[in-house]
């Protein structure tokens, strides 16, 4: 049976298809009893047929992804927080008791951008409208080139060609806006983050705008630095400045460094994970983001220093392994097969958000040139690892305090063996492999 339910300016759609297993007597069985979704959460009640442990992964496809924190009873709610705007969710709510399994499976869409947006941030994310939200971002693009970016993921625009009012005015909800803090001033509308910096003013020496306080005006502000801030990098020739004097007045950090564009290597991915562990620990409790490249520019490129999809999913996920609680793609334009990468890309990074943006969680990983990071969200762990290399290779990635279990790699449907909290796996060059290891039980 299919139910189509309205709700919070949305299409529901209910599609229960009960399935059991083992157990003596009535086979169980569990339903969504509700669905209500909102711009970037969802509530879904459920009901089984005798009391048992349930859970409700979801996602974007039949991959899911994320798993809800598990309850027991025989009827229940489950709140999932962190989702996109104007967005089709998959998911199927999982019953267990004993030997017996049961689950209901349906799809739901989220409500548009609100009118007024309330941005702020913890050590883990931005939150907008109370919700942790995932920023995919590019800079300073013109209102011709939004819908394309759009239609790739693209849900942030920092910046664009045209003033403030006029990039609030184009978009028109479609994506959230961060403005320019030096020529926004009184400027408001549907879809307003908050406020950026001058670009790279750690290298410029800009002085850095006067703004409300997060607190009073329930905005944020951000800030790019250069790459000169890590250890790997050449100090600055005028020298480095204070960087938690940068730092202290903004809500959100992020830089670039571009190995391929900027440093002319091919043999430097690891710097994207290594720079982001050290502006993490850096910012001390705010949000950080790193921009990827995503298209030739500069003078030294070629055949081999040119992004490639490759490299873009590699230095996209090496950031996200390295803390990046947001990601931005420069320039604003690129060859039509990375377009396609980083629409692959940004779904992932969607259905993964909720999870991607938890705690970090201690990982360890041992083979030449493999790279993690781990999370811990509702019961569950995800770790993502990249090999940073041109070579194949294999990894051996321990979880501390982690059991014998099963890992799901997710979209390769697949799964590795986890032993006393260890798995094995190889990676091809610059391979990017996302584990998810379901709470305790399931």
């Amino acid at each position: 049976m299919i139910r189509v339910l309205a709700a919070a300016a949305a299409t529901v759609v209910l599609a229960a298809s009960p399935a059991a297993s083992g157990g003596r007597g009535a086979a169980l069985t569990v339903a969504a009893t509700s669905v209500q979704p909102r711009s970037s959460s969802a509530a879904i009640g459920w009901q089984t047929s005798a009391r048992a442990k349930v859970v409700v992964a979801y996602g974007l496809t039949d991959d899911f992804g994320v798993w809800s924190k598990p309850q027991l009873g025989t009827s229940g709610q489950a709140l999932l927080a962190g989702l996109e705007p104007n967005t089709t969710y998959r998911y199927r709510v999982i019953a267990g008791s004993g030997s017996s399994r049961a689950e209901s499976r349906g799809a739901f869409t989220t409500g548009p951008i609100a009118q007024w947006t309330t941005a702020t941030t913890t050590a883990n994310a931005l939150f907008l409208d109370w919700q942790p939200f995932f920023p995919r971002m590019v800079w300073r693009a013109c209102p011709s080139d939004f819908a394309a970016s759009i239609a790739v993921g693209i849900n942030l625009f920092m910046g664009s060609c045209v003033s403030g009012q006029a990039q609030l005015t184009a978009l028109s909800g479609k994506a959230y806006s961060v403005l320019d803090a030096h020529q926004s001033a009184g400027v408001d509308g549907r879809g307003l983050v908050g406020w950026y910096q001058p670009d790279e003013a750690d290298d410029s020496g800009a002085a850095l705008a006067s703004l409300p306080t997060a607190k009073q005006s329930r905005r944020v502000s951000f800030i790019t630095l250069s790459n000169h801030f890590f250890s790997g990098a050449n100090p600055l020739p005028q020298g480095n400045p204070s960087y938690p004097k940068l730092i202290a007045p903004v809500d959100s950090v992020g830089f670039d460094l571009y190995p391929l564009q900027i440093w002319c290597r091919t043999d430097a991915f690891q710097a994207v994970f290594q720079a982001q562990r050290e502006l993490t620990a850096l910012a001390a409790g705010k949000p950080t983001f790193q921009w990827i490249e995503a298209a030739t520019w500069n003078g030294c490129a070629g055949r081999r220093r040119s992004p490639t999809p490759q490299t873009v999913k590699a230095e996209t996920w090496l950031a996200i392994a390295g803390g990046a609680r947001g990601i931005g793609y420069f320039p604003y334009y690129w060859p039509t097969a990375i377009g396609r990468q980083i629409a692959s890309i940004n779904d992932d990074i969607t259905a993964l958000a909720p999870a991607l943006l938890a705690p970090e969680a201690p990982v360890a990983t041992v083979g030449a040139g493999v790279y993690a990071g781990a999370r811990s969200f509702d019961g569950a762990r995800y770790v993502i690892a990249v090999n940073a290399t041109l070579k194949t290779t294999r990894a051996t990635i321990t979880l501390p305090g982690l059991g014998s279990t099963v890992g799901w790699v997710y979209g390769e449907s697949r799964s590795v063996p986890v032993r006393s909290g260890t798995f094995t796996d190889s990676f091809a060059p610059l391979a990017v492999h996302i584990y998810v290891i379901a709470p305790p039980g399931w």
